[in-house]
């Protein structure tokens, strides 16, 4: 959708539903602490369409079209945390299910490490009918047992249209990144009466498919038959220690930490890096364990679950004739979170108890996502295992020398593969899906717990050897019955088979329970009572779901029992769902000119659970639950655009809702310079239901269109409930800008704003030199009550001097960022929310050194106790006039040490969370952290340290500190003049920390190899900057006056002009 008048401005809907919170959450994959907003930092995403999505200090900066896309319409979802960015022109292939909607997750793909800092290319798995091949595409591993190849598509965009244009494509998912998901656990199922049995895994081949293994590990020597390394290390080893741990909990000959089958065969397959597992080293690791012979594959990984199969589930799927699949269910810990490929049917599924068989709270539980079918189908010992340690490994807690302990389902898959080992030795003709029907059949439940919590019970080895008689299929799930619940019972059959030579009288039952885990009858039931299976042979029995009895709507689940002789021998996991009742929405959309507008779309929200559902086109219907909604409607009428709310549609009948753009009224701003173009434009609109922030934001990258049209579609909410606000910028005439913002209550029709120049504030940045070959950008937010407001960054000169003329109804939020020429980030500075006067010039300065450790924002300490915690937040490279700095680094530590020994330390500059030990001790926390080369001339390499005295105690207190800033008087280059130079010293405190006890300056004038002392004068420091030396390097040492230490050095500070 476009809307053009003479400025050429494009919509680009941005939906942002905000709950709590208003950043996107974009961490490293690496697992540190989430850009921080207000940081200064950029991240940059390209998707495969060429578009450019840019973010700034965690929150959504702005859309960059790809080249000959100027005009393209995009959605911008936040919601949850993650941010999703599509273009227009991509959501037919979406709807048809040819493209992968994980190649429009923003957040993801920066989880997964493929922004434009770490990748030039967007990895893909394209499944595809025949052996075409799309020429922009680099094809780096055939799958031909997935029907599919992974290959790398170009950022320029150059492969997207070829692959949505080619018939012979039948889906391009992204190249996702899955995880590992993370003594007495043998004797817990069994194994040692297994073992004393002869059952031992001998001679069946088990592979891993995880970190890699550590084969001269003393308690594997000997274990490994093959291995193959299906990442892009430099070697084959296991430098993280999942997998070695994984082998071992399987295979260790080690006495008091024997593996479930210590005689198994091991083949190593190293898929997975530090940073995750890419799903086409998955897939490639997959067809290698088959081809090798594996008749057990373990897979602790996995990553979240969507509705349909992607490429790991349908691999799965299509290789278990081959291999039994043991997966992980997942550590996300609430119901409904079992990830893939955990989610495939003939996958045994495991979840993880504790050592008396308490569900571990790490532990994904059901129902699966579609159909609420019973995953997990077992579980297994997972919290606290302990087993062999890599030699290079970094993971686990430290036992001894030679073992860690470890806890997550990937410690309860290798246990469960173990089993099957077992099995199958025990019976060599039997299938993977045999076996997996052994495992789930025999297992023995806790009561406490209902089958989606733990399938069909704990693993039981001797109850699985033993076993005679078992069911197909190992769990039944019969579907979704929708609203009203008139329709006729869905039935299925269970097949017992008998393999004993003697018949079997099967009494039969079943006990379930409703989504609240109470006790239901009548939804699940049974026949006949009693069954003979005939020795060897087969019987069967027809399992009935029936949602038609009052009893509560949600995922209703239960164990078929079959017993005999008066004990169970076979349970078998059922379920059914009982969906609740559904409604019809129609909406229609109507032009100014009364007639039906195609070229519309309104997203219905559920105010309680905020996931959009757009609706397309002049007329559409979809089916949704009952509740109160959120509607936003945009369409395309009489040559420009209307955009209309209802903030809350109670939907409780069948409906239909009429969106008229007569009921909008124009939106226009003006700026008082008549020669000013525009440069960007926001509407946004802001509501509280039942204390949930949200907003629905359209964004025009180029201005808002003249013509354009605003209101509200019915449904006004309480005084204090909605807002609306509208961010506006131009480009004046005379170089500077124009930055506008307004918020006020209500939803009205129309919104005119024509502010004149003495309404306004004018504000001169002064901006600090960039590194050569560097650009610069400089950016003005206006800040709303939830934080939104829109702005365009734009290309300065640094250093130089930036005019804004902004109205004084908000606060600003500026950034200046620096980038290389391929617009990757460096390093870049934001300022707190800061506000103006009218008809004033106000001035400030921005990317100016010194650059120096600043609190890292302006509302949470930076050292404070939290109970037994200890929690460090600072910003490293805030600059001269206080605003938080970030940089691109090279390296970076944070550690702290008790009474002089270590007690943890971390991989991320300012920031830490360690444990204290009970009781009073003296502290010290140091932080120091590296820029990476070209980054900046400046502050190089930061380092600072702190001494207190601290005790564990129940609530939060801050603890002392002192910072140093220093703010010499330099030139526009960050230079000063050599020859005697005054070096005045500001103090910063925290939590408490008062007076000067001690205070020392030392200056280095070559990068810190040798200190000379300064004298220090009040409120500053004497320094004698000398000709043929060009950079100044800054240690200060000083005690609070209670004794509290502080250290910070600096190298390459400022420099030195002759």
């Amino acid at each position: 959708m476009t809307w053009s008048g003479k400025r050429g401005a494009v919509l680009v809907t941005a939906v942002a539903l905000l709950v709590g919170a208003t950043g996107v959450a974009s961490a490293d994959q690496r697992g540190g602490p989430p850009v921080r907003p207000g940081s200064g930092e950029r991240t940059e995403v390209t998707l495969i369409t060429g578009d450019r999505v840019v973010l700034r200090g965690g929150g959504v900066g702005e859309v960059v079209a790809g080249p000959g896309r100027e005009h393209q319409v995009f959605r911008t979802v936040l919601a949850g945390g993650r941010l999703h960015v599509v273009p227009q022109d991509v959501v037919p292939a979406l709807e048809s299910g040819k493209l992968d909607p994980r190649l429009f997750d923003v957040t993801g793909l920066v989880d997964a490490g493929y922004d434009d800092a770490r990748r030039d290319s967007v990895p893909v798995v394209v499944t595809r009918d025949g052996d075409g091949r799309t020429s922009a595409l680099e094809v780096r591993r055939e799958l031909p047992l997935a029907g599919a190849v992974a290959a790398l598509a170009p950022k320029s965009g150059a492969a997207f249209p070829e692959l949505l244009a080619d018939p012979g494509v039948r889906k391009v998912w992204l190249d996702g990144v899955m995880r590992p998901s993370l003594d007495r656990s043998t004797e817990q199922i069994g194994a040692p009466a297994a073992w004393e049995a002869g059952y031992t895994g001998a001679g069946v081949k088990v592979a891993v498919l995880d970190t890699g293994v550590d084969d001269e590990h003393p308690e594997l020597a000997g274990r490994e038959v093959a291995r193959a390394d299906f990442t892009d290390s430099a070697e084959h080893v296991d430098d993280v220690g999942h997998g070695t741990h994984v082998a071992a909990t399987i295979a260790s000959t080690g006495g008091a930490h024997r593996g479930v089958a210590p005689d198994a065969e091991l083949l190593d397959g190293k898929v997975c890096v530090l940073d995750g597992c890419a799903e086409s080293w998955i897939l490639a690791g997959m067809q290698w364990a088959v081809e090798q012979g594996a008749a057990v594959v373990n897979l602790g990984l996995g990553g979240t679950d969507t509705p349909g199969l992607d490429p790991v589930e349908e691999a799965v799927e299509s290789l278990s004739d081959r291999a039994l699949f043991v997966v992980a269910a997942g550590n996300s810990g609430r119901p409904g979170t079992i990830g893939s490929p955990g989610s495939a049917d003939s996958a045994p599924t495991v979840g993880a108890v504790d050592r008396r068989d308490g569900l571990a709270p790490f532990s994904s539980r059901g129902p699966r996502l579609g159909d609420s079918a019973v995953k997990p189908d077992v579980t297994a010992p997972g919290a606290d295992v302990v087993a062999a340690r890599s030699r290079h490994g970094i993971e686990g807690t430290p036992v001894d020398e030679g073992h860690v302990s470890m806890s997550g389902t990937s410690m309860a898959t290798p246990h469960v593969a173990g089993v099957a080992a077992l099995v199958k030795q025990r019976r060599p003709d039997w299938s993977g899906r045999r076996i997996k029907a052994a495992l789930v059949a025999s297992a023995t439940p806790n009561p406490a717990l209902t089958p989606h919590q733990q399938g069909s019970g704990r693993v039981d080895v001797a109850r699985a050897l033993a076993l005679e008689v078992s069911a197909e299929p190992s769990s039944l799930a019969l579907g979704v019955r929708e609203w009203p619940h008139d329709d006729e019972p869905v039935t299925r059959d269970l097949v017992y088979r008998n393999d004993s030579g003697a018949p079997v009288v099967l009494d039969l039952a079943v006990g379930a329970v409703g989504p609240d885990g109470r006790p239901t009858t009548g939804v699940l039931t049974v026949a006949p009572t009693t069954l003979t299976v005939p020795a060897g042979g087969t019987a069967t029995a027809r399992v009935t779901g029936d949602t038609r009895p009052d009893v509560p709507n949600g995922a209703h689940s239960g164990l078929v029992t079959a017993s005999s002789g008066g004990g169970v021998l076979v349970r078998t996991p059922v379920s059914v769902e009982r969906a609740q009742e559904r409604y019809s929405l129609t909406v229609r959309h109507v032009g100014r000119d009364g007639e039906p507008a195609e070229e519309s779309d309104t997203a219905v929200i559920d105010l309680d659970q905020p996931r959009p559902r757009y609706f397309l086109g002049a007329e559409s219907t979809a089916t949704l639950p009952p509740g109160e909604y959120g509607v936003w409607s945009s369409m395309s009428t009489a040559g420009g655009g209307a955009l209309l709310t209802r903030p809350a549609l109670v939907l409780d009948r069948d409906t239909t809702l009429t969106v008229h753009a007569r009921e909008a009224e124009p939106l226009r701003v003006t700026p008082p310079d008549p020669a000013a173009e525009p440069l960007v434009g926001g509407y946004t609109i802001h509501q509280v239901h039942e204390g949930r922030a949200m907003s629905y934001n359209y964004l025009f990258p180029s201005g808002f269109p003249e013509k354009l049209w605003v209101g509200r579609n019915g449904g006004e909410l309480p005084a204090g409930q909605q807002s609306r606000s509208v961010s506006a910028q131009f480009a004046g005439g005379d170089g500077s800008s124009y930055r506008f913002g307004w918020e006020e209550p209500g939803v009205g029709a129309g919104f005119v704003r024509e502010p004149r120049a003495s309404e306004l504030a004018t504000v001169r940045t002064t901006i600090g030199p960039a590194p050569e070959g560097q650009r610069a950008s400089h950016a003005g937010n206006p800040v709303f009550g939830d934080g939104s407001g829109w702005g365009a960054s734009s290309e300065v000169a640094a250093p130089g001097v930036v005019v804004d003329h902004v109205n004084t109804e908000p606060g600003w939020r500026w950034t200046c960022t620096q980038s290389a020429a391929d617009f990757a980030w460096s390093a870049g500075q934001s300022s707190g929310d800061e506000r103006y006067r009218a008809g004033r010039e106000h001035r400030r300065s921005t990317n100016e050194p010194v650059f120096g450790p600043v609190l890292a924002d302006w509302s949470t300490p930076p050292l404070v106790r939290d109970g037994g915690r200890l929690r460090l937040s600072l910003s490293l490279f805030g600059d001269r006039a206080g605003n938080l700095g970030a940089s691109d680094t090279a390296s970076a530590r944070t550690a702290l040490e008790r009474d002089g020994k270590p007690v943890g330390e971390s991989a991320w500059p300012g920031s830490a969370d360690f444990p204290l030990a009970p009781g009073a001790a003296h502290y010290r926390v140091s932080t120091e952290v590296v820029r990476a080369e070209g980054a900046s001339d400046f502050s190089t390499r930061v380092s600072g340290a702190w001494t207190f005295r601290a005790d564990v105690g129940t609530g939060r207190a801050e603890l002392p500190l002192t910072l140093v800033r220093f703010t010499p008087a330099l030139d526009r280059d960050g230079a000063a003049r050599a020859g005697f130079s005054l070096l005045p010293l500001e103090l910063r405190r925290a939590g408490g920390a008062s007076g000067l006890r001690s205070l020392t300056v030392e200056a280095s004038y070559d990068d810190g190899a040798s200190w000379a002392r300064a004298p220090v004068l009040p409120g500053s420091a004497l320094l004698v900057l000398p000709r043929d030396r060009e950079f100044v390097s800054l240690r200060v040492r000083g005690a609070d006056g209670a004794g509290n230490g502080f250290e910070q050095t600096t190298l390459r500070a400022y420099k030195i002009k002759r």
